[in-house]
């Protein structure tokens, strides 16, 4: 099977960097099979990407590389760096883009071995001129210990967990879609641990009460809120063929509360 690579950015697409990443790795390595999985995370949003790939990576073939580019801190102190944690390469950034997916026993390197950078590194494109190169030659098969120094300090961020106290779950939103659909941190084995009796649940999100998860949109009216398990395995909000976002006016960071009713 070719190698595997994915990109996750916030380049958006009306520029053409995508484009150019994707040239520089089939340069180094013609049979990739690259997959985006999307760039339009929030600019310099950092803790939308994490979750961002901590959704999407699982679902990939192992020994796939992810290539993620959220780097505000570009040309400064931070430092590239590249893993492996469990079947899965990473490179990117170290600003705490990679907090979810770094599992215990992971490996980490600096990189710092310029022959697998291009040969000109600008001060405001590392994702082309180190991270989309070092992605080719690590899905070639060059060894991350030639490639830098282990590290065992990687920059991890706060990626909020939800609270479960004295028969309440406690979340918030965490990502909202291009349809206005509000994500939450509430997986569903966490609702099915906390509560035994689940078909009386009450979701709760700013001042609207809404029922227990139904099973598809369809359940609900058109422009009716709901809740359901969403392909990320986590409670999500949505108001049928409507914007719940802006109906319900929640946005990233909004509380959203699990009970009996």
């Amino acid at each position: 099977m070719p190698p595997v690579i994915t990109i996750t950015t916030d380049f958006g697409l009306d520029d053409p960097f995508i484009g150019i990443l994707k040239g520089v790795i089939l340069n180094c390595l013609p049979n990739a099979r690259i997959v985006d999985i999307t760039h339009q995370v929030e600019p310099q949003n950092i803790k939308q990407a994490a979750l961002i790939l901590n959704s999407a990576y699982p679902f990939f073939p192992k020994n796939t590389g992810h290539l993620v580019v959220g780097d505000p801190g570009v040309g400064g102190s931070r430092r590239p760096i590249a893993a492996k944690s469990g079947s899965y390469t990473f490179v990117g950034p170290d600003n705490g883009v990679f907090t979810s997916v770094l599992k215990p026993g992971a490996r980490v390197y600096v990189l710092t071995q310029t022959r697998y950078f291009l040969k000109n590194i600008s001060s405001t494109f590392h994702g082309l001129d180190i991270f989309a190169t070092a992605t080719a030659w690590i899905a070639k098969g060059t060894p991350l210990s030639k490639m830098g120094r282990r590290i065992k300090d990687p920059k991890t961020i706060r990626i909020p967990k939800p609270v479960f106290k004295k028969g309440t779950l406690k979340g918030e939103v965490i990502h909202v879609d291009r349809f206005g659909n509000l994500i939450t941190n509430l997986p569903a084995d966490l609702l099915r641990e906390s509560f035994k009796i689940r078909n009386r649940l009450k979701v709760k999100i700013g001042l609207k009460i809404l029922g227990g998860p139904v099973d598809s949109y369809s359940k609900c009216r058109p422009g009716e809120a709901g809740s359901l398990i969403n392909s990320w395995d986590h409670l999500e909000i949505f108001c049928r063929e409507d914007n719940a976002s802006k109906t319900l006016k929640a946005c990233v960071g909004t509380s959203v509360t699990v009970t009996n009713c």
